[in-house]
């Protein structure tokens, strides 16, 4: 079967349920693209947040290690200044490099790993210098500057692993820029104007290359907060969902910086002689570095709460977006199951299922059984029309019937008395007398074949002719055919010619059936030769099968009528087969007795060329000849 057939039989509503999936595709391709996108966002904002609390751990670090470095250049310069709280500095840093490595173990990554380890290291040698004064207040100083320039550089290694830097949002990705990279090199200057400003009062003078080393290190600070207060303005920039309060907390943070500036231009840069204690120094300036810090942290807690709302928001919106596609899915299924719900019911059944039984009546096929549970559809009506046709068959048998055993009685008569008279047994009569007896005797004869045929077709369409099949040798009944076509032939000019014999070819037929229609073939085949041609019937055996074939050379059969050709009353619309008489019964009888005899019939033909009609019956024994 091939796929246009299948495709036939394939239920309604599963040709529905396709059309509705593939519409459901069509809506389905750009909602998974804006899915991936969102999908994607999702992600990137979770990365994000993920970062945020290492980001925290590592700011704790940089800060404590700030102040250690102030207070070891203290320490090592001042030789009254207790032990203790550089060694309190230094715990409150190894606990914060303990808090960030616990971190790690819990969230391993060996390529985030890996970089702090490096940082532990140069930490723990400057430790032990310290705590045993191999070190100079200068050398520690600069070690220590040289330890936070590698934190910070592993603070932005993991900004841009946690692509906290390609932020999409501007509001995020300024206040990223600010929090995180801005501003922790700023608190970094600032905590070296500290410790070389502690350094110098500790010293109690300043030369002509320190001061300006001092205000090279000012400038830088003002520098870095030029940037900073335009990245805390575009971040802050659409005022809305709380980026207000970031905005007040750096005006508040700000002011600290101005005063640890102001502190340090009016107490070291305009003085030649300092009165500003170093402890007075460092602690105002602690101040404004851990306000720094603090609005760091802040920063880093709104930037969570605002990656929070964005990644709420965005899953929302792929809820928001399942919902829709599940509402437009039921959608698309109710009106499909509703649509053809209701077809079902007004047609009663599949559409190829009413198809092949309206084919089928089409065709005279009565017979077949309609299942519908629509008494008011399309096939409820079908099979009332079915069954009033049948009544109406069965009717028109019966009188097909009653009329041709009420005519054959009277005809059987009157041909016997034409017969009679025709044959001078009723006595001499004149010429023109027996010339319209001879035509009413042929014209008897016609009709009495016409009631033969219409008592064979009406036996045969309701199953009640019955054969006489028997196992016999083909080629007598080929003989016999001939034989009795030989004066009939001879009418039209034609020459029966037989073929190859094959004479222990046995079948299993009923012979006066086989012979009736192999006379029809020969009948056919004199009628629409030319005269003079020669009519050839050849039997051939293939394999478990014989073929008997009428060949002749006559006008063929044109292609428009050829689908008709086996069909009741059936005949060639043209002069010359009205002039050949018959009546279009005998091809029909013939299919149907062959059919019986578990044979099939067929033929082939060319206009112009002449035809071949054909028999193929089952052998009953191998050939043998």
């Amino acid at each position: 079967m091939d796929i246009g057939k299948r495709l036939k039989r394939v239920a309604l509503w599963k040709k529905f349920t396709f059309l509705g999936l593939l519409c459901l595709s069509v809506i389905f391709l750009p909602t998974y693209l804006y899915w991936k996108e969102v999908q994607k966002n999702l992600q990137f904002a979770a990365k994000e947040q993920q970062g945020l609390p290492q980001v925290q751990l590592m700011l704790n670090i940089i800060q404590r290690t700030q102040q250690h470095r102030g207070l070891c250049a203290r320490y090592l310069q001042d030789s009254t200044m207790s032990k203790h709280e550089q060694r309190t500095k230094a715990e409150d840093l190894e606990a914060a490099i303990f808090a960030y490595e616990v971190y790690l173990d819990k969230n391993p990554n060996e390529q985030l790993k890996a970089g702090f380890a490096e940082t532990v290291n140069y930490w723990h040698n400057i430790h032990r210098k310290v705590a045993h004064k191999n070190i100079d207040y200068t050398q520690s100083f600069e070690q220590h500057t040289y330890l936070i320039n590698l934190q910070l550089q592993y603070l932005r290694s993991l900004v841009d692993y946690y692509q906290l830097s390609l932020d999409p949002a501007a509001d995020g990705y300024f206040l990223i820029e600010a929090s995180l990279m801005q501003l922790p090199e700023l608190a970094e200057i600032l905590g070296q104007i500290r410790g070389y400003g502690t350094g110098l009062l500790t010293k109690g003078d300043a030369t002509f290359d320190e001061r300006a080393h001092l205000k090279a290190l000012l400038l830088a600070s003002k520098s870095r907060m030029d940037y900073l207060d335009l990245s805390i303005g575009k971040a802050v920039a659409a005022k809305q969902n709380g980026r207000i309060n970031i905005y007040e907390n750096y005006q508040a943070t700000k002011s600290q910086y101005q005063n640890a500036v102001d502190l340090a231009e009016n107490e070291i840069l305009a003085k030649q002689a300092f009165s500003l204690s170093p402890n007075q120094y460092y602690s105002a300036f602690t101040l404004g570095v851990n306000s720094y810090y603090g609005y760091a942290h802040f920063s880093i807690d709104q930037l969570d709460s605002i990656l929070y709302s964005r990644i709420t928001t965005l899953k929302h919106q792929m809820l928001a977006l399942l919902f829709y596609v599940l509402c437009l899915t039921l959608v698309v299924a109710v009106i499909c199951i509703g649509f053809v719900r209701r077809l079902l019911r007004q047609l009663g059944g599949e559409p190829y299922y009413a198809a092949e039984i309206v084919q089928a009546i089409t065709h005279g096929d009565l017979d077949c059984e309609i299942e519908t549970a629509y008494p008011d559809s399309l096939l409820g009506k079908v099979k009332i029309m079915q069954q009033k046709l049948k009544e109406n068959d069965r009717l028109k048998s019966e009188f097909v019937s009653t009329v041709s055993h009420e005519l054959r009685t009277p005809l059987t008569a009157i041909g016997g008395a034409l017969s009679l008279a025709v044959g001078g047994q009723l006595g001499t009569m004149p010429g023109s007398a027996l010339k319209l007896l001879d035509i009413a005797q042929k014209n008897t004869a016609r009709l009495t074949e016409l009631i033969n045929d219409l008592l064979d077709i009406d036996k045969l369409s309701i199953g009640k002719l019955e054969l006489n099949m028997s196992v016999q040798p083909l080629m007598p009944i080929i003989d016999d055919a001939c034989l009795s076509m030989t004066s009939y032939a001879q009418k039209y000019g034609v020459h029966i010619l037989i073929g190859p014999r094959f004479e222990y070819t046995l079948v299993n037929v009923d012979a006066r059936r086989l012979r009736q229609v192999l006379v029809n073939f020969l009948s056919n085949a004199a009628k629409f030769s030319h005269k003079g041609d020669e009519i050839v019937i050849n039997a051939s055996v293939h394999a478990d099968k014989v073929r008997i074939e009428v060949v002749d050379h006559g006008q063929g059969i044109p292609e428009e009528f050829q689908d008709k050709i086996f069909e009741k009353f059936s005949q060639v619309d043209s002069s010359d087969s009205r002039a050949a008489g018959g009546t279009g019964l005998g091809l029909a009888i013939a299919k149907e007795l062959i059919q019986q005899m578990n044979g099939t019939i067929g033929f082939t033909s060319a206009e112009g060329v002449g035809s071949c009609f054909y028999v193929e019956l089952p052998l009953e024994e191998a050939n043998s000849d």
